[in-house]
C-alpha cells in the first residue's frame, strides 16, 4: 500500500481510490439518506480513515432519489 495524505482520495471516484491504494485492506461503507432512496451519479469518497494497514472508506454518491 502506498504511502500517501487521506487528503489525496476525498472526492475522487470509489474505483479510482482502489487503483490508487492497490492490494491493501480496504473497508467500505456508504452513507445514505434515512429514507429509501437510489444513488445517483457516481460513488466518491467523503472520509478516509486508517486503522493500522487498513483504509476506511465512507462513500456517498453525488445524489440520491427518493424512492416512493
Amino acid at each position: 500500500m502506498p504511502a500517501l495524505g487521506n487528503e489525496e482520495l476525498l472526492l475522487l471516484p470509489y474505483v479510482r481510490a482502489l487503483e490508487i491504494i492497490g492490494d491493501g485492506d480496504v473497508h467500505l461503507s456508504v452513507i445514505t439518506p434515512p429514507y429509501p432512496a437510489l444513488g445517483v451519479g457516481t460513488l466518491r469518497v467523503v472520509r478516509v480513515k486508517r486503522d493500522g494497514q487498513t483504509i476506511r472508506l465512507e462513500t456517498s454518491y453525488d445524489d440520491y432519489e427518493r424512492l416512493p
